[in-house]
Formats: C-alpha cells, sequence, structure tokens
C-alpha cells in the first residue's frame, strides 16, 4: 500500500471498512454500532450528520470521546434508497415547510439543503475548490463583508487532511493558494472539452478539478464510470460524501449515528447557563438526550430555527441572540447557469456534473465595478432541469419538445458569485408550525447591487465561453445556490454567534459547526471548507483548547 494511503488509513479508514462485495453500506457497522442510552451523559451530542457533524463525529469518536450524532432523516443505504433518476431523488431534499421572502427570495431544496446522514453532500455536486486567503480578510482588502477571527494559513492544514480523506481529483489549482491534489484529474467529458476550447481562445485559464472522486480505487470505493448522477446520489460510491467518508469510521470508533431523531430545542440549565442535551422526537415519542456538551450542525436555516425554538427564561429572545445576531447574514452565491448550443452532440451528461473551472475572475477588479467576483464551471443539467431551463425563456408546447429532443447538442456552464453578507438577509420564525408543532423558519433574503452586478458580469464570461467554443445559440437562467452563514464566527459576540474555536458566546459548551458559521462564502463550494472548519474544531475540543479559549 503507498505511503500516502497508510498515512490516510491511519487517520480515517473509512474507505476500506466499506464492503467488498458489490454492496454500498456496511450493514455490520450500523447494525453493531454502540448504541448510547438517552440518561448516559454524553461528552458530546451532535445535532446533524452532515458535512460539519460527521466530521466532528468521527474526529472526536478517533479521540476517544462518548459522543452520538442526531439526524432528523433517515440512514441512507445506496442500494436501497437512491436511485439513477431525477424525479426519483427528491426524498435526499429537505423538503419540509418554509417561508422565503425579501425583494429576490431563494427558493429552497435540492441546491441547498439535504435531510439524512451526509446530509446535503449526499447530492451535491462533488466539486470541492478550497477557499482564497482573502476571503477570510474581504473588509480589510475590499471594504466589504467580514474578516474571519482565524486566517486561512490556520485552515490550510485541515484543507489538505480533507482533500486527501475524501479523497479530491484534479489538475496542480493556480489560484488562491496555489496547490495540488492528492488524485491526478479525470478524462474531460464533452462538456469540459467545450469549456476549454472557448476558455483558450480568449485567454483563460481553465483547469480540470477538483472533484471529491477518486480517480481509480481508493480503498473499497470503485472507480466513477461518469454516467452523471452525481447530484441524486452516487449509487456506485465513487463520490465522496459523509455517509461513506467519515461515518463509518465513526462508527468503528465507536460513535452513534441516530438516524429519524429530530432535535427539537437545546436544554440549557437557568442557573448556570449550560447546555444541558437536547430534547428530540423520534418514533413519535419525545425524549431527552444527555450531554456533558452540545453542537450543532444543522446548517445555515436549521441551525438559525432551532437556536431560536430554543428560547427559554435566560434566553427570551432566542438561545445566542442576546445581540440579534442569531439567522443575521445568511448568504447564497449567484449561481446563473448560461448554456450554448453546438452542432456536434456534447451530450454533456457523460461526466461530473462539475468538471473544468476557472477562477480567473475570483478576485475583486476595479474594471468590474463590483467588490469581489465569481468563479466559472461546467454544469451538466440532466433533462428535468434542462427542461426547467427553456421554459424560463418562455418555451412551451411545441417549442419546449424541439429545445428537449436537441438536449445532446447542448453545452452548459455556470458561475457561483460571491453575494455580499447583509444584515436584513435571515431567518426568523415564522407564524407557520411544523408536524411537531414548531415554528418554521422564514428566510427573508434581497440582494444589493453589487450582487447583480457580479451576476451580470459572470453571464456576460460565460456567453463569451460558449460563443469562442463555437456556440450558435445561448440562454441564461437566473438561480441561486449554496448557503451559508446564520450563526457566524466573528471577534465577539456583538458582531456573531461564534467565537474562532466555534463555540458560541453565550453558552460554553455549546458549539456550532457547519456552514452557518462562515463569515464569507467566497465563490466557491463551501462543502470542503464546511469540513476543514469543523476538523479545526474537533482538535481545539480534543486538545482542550477550545474550552480554555
Amino acid at each position: 500500500m503507498p505511503s500516502r494511503y497508510r498515512e490516510v488509513r491511519a487517520r480515517n479508514e473509512s474507505a476500506w471498512l466499506l464492503p467488498n462485495d458489490g454492496r454500498r453500506a456496511d450493514h455490520r457497522l450500523r447494525r453493531d454500532m454502540r448504541r448510547f442510552a438517552d440518561d448516559d451523559e454524553l461528552d458530546l451530542v451532535i445535532v446533524g450528520c452532515g458535512a460539519g457533524g460527521s466530521v466532528l463525529l468521527q474526529r472526536l469518536a478517533r479521540a476517544g470521546w462518548r459522543v452520538a450524532a442526531l439526524d432528523a432523516g433517515p440512514f441512507w443505504d445506496p442500494d436501497a434508497d437512491w436511485v439513477s433518476d431525477e424525479a426519483g431523488s427528491h426524498h435526499l431534499y429537505w423538503t419540509d415547510p418554509r417561508v422565503i421572502a425579501g425583494s429576490d427570495p431563494v427558493p429552497l431544496g435540492s441546491n441547498n439543503s439535504g435531510r439524512g446522514v451526509g446530509g446535503s453532500m449526499v447530492h451535491y455536486a462533488g466539486y470541492t475548490p478550497r477557499f482564497h486567503p482573502s476571503d477570510f480578510m474581504t473588509a480589510t482588502l475590499d471594504g466589504v463583508g467580514a474578516d474571519w477571527p482565524i486566517g486561512y494559513s490556520e485552515l490550510r492544514p485541515y484543507y489538505e487532511a480533507i482533500e486527501q480523506e475524501l479523497p479530491v481529483a484534479g489538475e496542480r489549482w493556480p489560484w488562491g493558494d496555489p496547490h495540488g491534489y492528492p488524485h491526478r484529474p479525470h478524462p474531460v467529458g464533452g462538456n469540459g472539452e467545450v469549456f476549454l476550447r472557448g476558455a483558450r481562445k480568449l485567454g483563460i485559464t481553465a483547469r480540470v478539478g477538483p472533484v471529491a472522486i477518486p480517480n481509480g480505487r481508493f480503498g473499497n470505493r470503485p472507480h466513477c464510470i461518469y454516467r452523471g448522477f452525481c447530484l441524486q446520489g452516487c449509487k456506485v460510491n465513487a463520490k465522496a460524501s459523509p455517509l461513506i467518508t467519515h461515518v463509518p469510521d465513526a462508527l468503528e470508533h465507536g460513535a452513534e449515528v441516530r438516524p429519524d431523531a429530530m432535535v427539537i430545542r437545546i436544554a440549557v440549565d437557568e442557573r448556570t447557563g449550560l447546555a444541558t442535551g437536547v430534547h428530540y422526537v423520534r418514533d413519535g415519542r419525545e425524549k431527552f438526550q444527555q450531554a456533558r456538551m452540545v453542537a450543532v450542525a444543522g446548517y445555515s436555516i436549521e441551525t438559525p430555527r432551532l437556536l431560536l425554538n430554543s428560547a427559554s427564561r435566560r434566553f427570551p429572545g432566542g438561545l445566542c441572540n442576546e445581540f440579534d445576531q442569531v439567522g443575521r447574514y445568511l448568504m447564497v452565491q449567484g449561481a446563473p447557469q448560461t448554456a450554448g448550443r453546438f452542432d456536434a452532440e456534447v451530450r454533456m451528461y457523460k461526466a461530473p456534473p462539475p468538471e473544468v473551472s476557472t477562477e480567473d475572475f475570483y478576485e475583486t477588479d476595479p474594471a468590474r465595478g463590483a467588490s469581489r467576483g465569481f468563479s466559472v464551471q461546467t454544469v451538466s443539467p440532466l433533462p428535468i432541469t434542462w427542461a426547467e431551463h427553456v421554459s424560463a425563456q418562455g418555451h412551451w408546447g411545441r417549442a419546449l419538445r424541439e429545445y428537449m429532443s436537441d438536449y445532446v447538442h447542448w453545452s452548459c456552464l455556470g458561475a457561483l458569485c460571491e453575494f455580499l453578507p447583509l444584515a436584513e438577509n435571515r431567518v426568523t420564525l415564522a407564524e407557520e408550525k411544523d408536524a411537531y408543532g414548531l415554528p418554521v423558519a422564514r428566510f427573508s433574503y434581497s440582494q444589493c447591487d453589487n450582487d447583480r452586478a457580479l451576476a451580470k458580469a459572470a453571464q456576460g464570461v460565460m456567453e463569451d465561453i460558449l460563443h469562442a467554443a463555437g456556440a450558435d445559440e445561448v440562454i441564461t437562467i437566473q438561480r441561486y445556490a449554496h448557503l451559508v452563514g446564520g450563526a457566524r464566527m466573528a471577534a465577539d459576540e456583538r458582531h456573531g454567534v461564534v467565537d474562532r474555536n466555534c463555540r458560541s458566546f453565550a453558552v460554553p459548551n455549546l458549539y456550532i459547526t457547519d456552514g452557518s458559521v462562515l463569515p464569507t462564502q467566497g465563490s466557491a463550494n463551501p462543502a470542503l471548507t464546511i469540513m476543514a472548519v469543523a476538523a479545526r474544531a474537533a482538535d481545539q475540543l480534543a486538545s482542550g483548547s477550545a474550552a480554555s479559549a
């Protein structure tokens, strides 16, 4: 076994714990996992088992902690629960009621939330770029957004570790902090060839990767078969998700994953102000899990909602909300997608949806008249999503059918624009109640002029690339992607909810380790950064330095 694999296996054996008999889930691990009683005082109970929760669970289980993760959704079985079908994959999304508002409301579902063990990474596209060093100091450099209380250099070793554990494949990355990846890049499909051809003619630098899909076998995980169903849950287990990259190792080291357990309230001792555990509903009954510490990893809508629904006499405005920071500065990325038609067949679905990218436009360019920037990636909508693109142009009936029959001739690119954190973009509680009798989240979102300028500039670049590659027609759909913020990390409690170690300012033994803590979002897909932040928080907790900070 190569030494680099031995090093990864020494800290995360998940890829080798998967069965090697054609099945895609180790039912032995699930059947025999440690199970704690509600009245066992855990060292830590984690709410949510997605990108942040699973990494925290796995790291602390390896450190010998008594730790369990409670997830509102099921423990997915890729063989039984996932299908290579768009319509048949909606159960992977968080579809509970939510209220959206604001001048530019954000649809919630397939591209920004998930349900079940693995979270939204079960159906993410697999793209795992790093944030740039500039993302951690946008206020200082560009006069917008916020500076993080940690710098890029503090996350670099965690980026490197997670890239090896997923693992990530791609060409050497020239942007931000230039770096390589543990696996060589994958072959490029038709959509990537279009992007590379157009970028080359325009003098735009483009690279293949980074995707969290090993190029070849990795442990007992098989090679990617390039069938394009990454967003529907990878049936072959080639694409990384916490369900297969960190959860098996956590179970092997004594952690519990408790699925179908909806946490409804965090309990806090009125006298000491410390968290004592969580109230949750399972099998139709309300229960209480005791714990010495609590970590929330429910992502940017459900984490603020849980904190607000955990109001008490001591915290009447919601847990950790004395300074009205919970739910604020929630961000999405502007994600316009531009498609171009070619006489030759492209067959854009025959590869991972994102496979080629450029970050030439990532940093602030005064010539754009806007702060910060955007990245551009290949995206490859499958037929149902492609129909949404076409119908958004006003095509119906015969015209829609003609566009659909022409599907194999289209190439599609997508941008990720860094929309700015604004205090008024926030989650509050709505009057509507869910099945548990709790107020649902109300997410109000409005763009600013800087946001609109970036989306317009990104559309122009994508149109230029496709025309340069030979497209004879282009169409664009405006959309959003990726939620972050809502419980942001800050230097003090007047500007955020948690400190640099993800510990809440208000409750010393309550931590938040998901995308809600990110103060800015960059123009990169956030999964890798969320995992790196959680891994750093786990190190701080395991060493005891977080509690003493």
